[in-house]
């Protein structure tokens, strides 16, 4: 899976606008499977005081027959103010028939891998920082609201001894009616994670569309 996900970030360096986290290391991998991707990110929400409202929010990504990302599109993420959200990760391969859950990979290499999520804009009040963060270090704080009225916590755990934060099931809290963008970025960390962004490299990076209402 690793090396599929290298793979992977190869291939969307080329996508400068959403990918520039892809290092230089990462670049001097040579990939040696090359049929699978990250296609599609799906956030599912369930409000934990009507589990009858639900909401959700795609980014797709679409390549052309050599396999390069010739064009993206998302939905956007649309919440109540004041409320809480159980939160779900999905990934897939949709290039792939039937189509592949990589998140299901994912959970099975939880111990490697750390998703991140950083709304925007924020205010320097706002970003919190440290291991138990979700959120992304050298994040541009504006001193100008209004702010994206959006927290983020991870709900779910590795099984490294002490555990560690995983990210693909979270609790969304909103705040007061804004707008903004939530960016989630998936590291992966073998052999080096430790609850930080820091170790490892860039898997996918994506930012969605928020509307709090």
């Amino acid at each position: 899976m690793m090396t599929k996900f290298k793979s992977l970030s190869l291939l969307l360096c080329g996508a400068t606008l959403f990918f520039a986290g892809c290092s230089k290391e990462e670049q001097a991998v040579a990939p040696t499977i090359a049929n699978e991707s990250l296609t599609t990110v799906v956030l599912n929400l369930t409000n934990q005081a009507d589990v009858s409202d639900t909401t959700s929010c795609r980014y797709k990504y679409y390549f052309d027959n050599s396999g390069n990302v010739k064009s993206s599109d998302s939905t956007v993420l649309k919440l109540k103010a004041n409320a809480k959200y159980n939160a779900v990760v999905n990934i897939y391969d949709e290039q792939q028939t039937p189509v592949f859950n990589v998140g299901n990979e994912i959970k099975e290499r939880q111990n490697y891998h750390l998703l991140f999520f950083q709304p925007t804009p924020i205010s320097s009040a706002n970003l919190i920082t440290g291991n138990t963060s979700p959120y992304i270090p050298g994040t541009l704080t504006s001193s100008k609201g209004p702010y994206l009225n959006l927290a983020v916590s991870r709900t779910d755990r590795d099984t490294n001894s002490p555990a560690l934060e995983v990210g693909l099931t979270d609790l969304f809290t909103t705040g007061a009616a804004s707008t903004g963008n939530l960016e989630v970025i998936l590291r992966h960390q073998p052999n080096a994670k430790n609850g930080t962004f820091a170790p490892g490299s860039t898997d996918l990076d994506v930012n969605f569309k928020v509307a709090i209402n």
